[in-house]
């Protein structure tokens, strides 16, 4: 009889922990916001005059702490999730503008880096959005380099078909946070 009531109040001690975790839920804190950079291209004349297409690359660096909500919450985030990664085209001052099949985007701390290469051209105008696409789980690991709360860096390299021409585009991260003040 000892060990019935023994046996019953180790279960009702860790029924009373998973109750405590699950009340703590409930003060969950979700919100969304978008962590983005501007990458400044500019392309310019190359040596080489024969060229048909002319490289560039850009790159900024994106502080989660500067989002006023993430740093309000920075000791509670629980997670951070990736619901979309999208690149906007804000001024291009030329038209018939092209990136190039292969040009790549990249998002990278000290420890990874994901990495979308276009399949095909896009032609850049002004409010022209390119969603990158969630392929192979890498969504999740842009996630992983969320999660570490840390400064990362995104950035884009490849070809396009003008030179004297000078672009910008934001790449943002649209970003599902969790967190729990308690």
């Amino acid at each position: 009889m000892k060990n019935l009531i023994q046996i019953g109040l180790l279960l009702a001690l860790v029924a009373s922990f998973s109750s405590c975790e699950k009340i703590k839920g409930i003060f969950d804190v979700e919100f969304d916001t978008t962590l983005s950079g501007d990458l400044d291209i500019d392309i310019q004349e190359p040596a080489l005059k024969s060229a048909e297409s002319y490289s560039f690359q850009a790159q900024d660096t994106i502080d989660p702490m500067d989002d006023e909500d993430i740093a309000e919450y920075i000791d509670n985030i629980r997670e951070m999730n990736v619901d979309d990664v999208v690149a906007t085209v804000l001024k291009v001052d030329k038209e018939d503008v092209v990136f190039k099949s292969g040009t790549s985007f990249t998002i990278s701390d000290n420890q990874d880096i994901v990495t979308w290469t276009l399949a095909g051209d896009w032609p850049i105008m002004k409010g022209t959005e390119l969603t990158l696409q969630d392929l192979g789980d890498t969504y999740k690991a842009v996630a992983e380099i969320l999660n570490r709360k840390s400064p990362f860096i995104i950035g884009t390299q490849g070809t396009c078909n003008q030179t004297n021409v000078n672009i910008l585009i934001k790449l943002g991260i649209v970003t599902e946070v969790v967190a729990n003040p308690l």
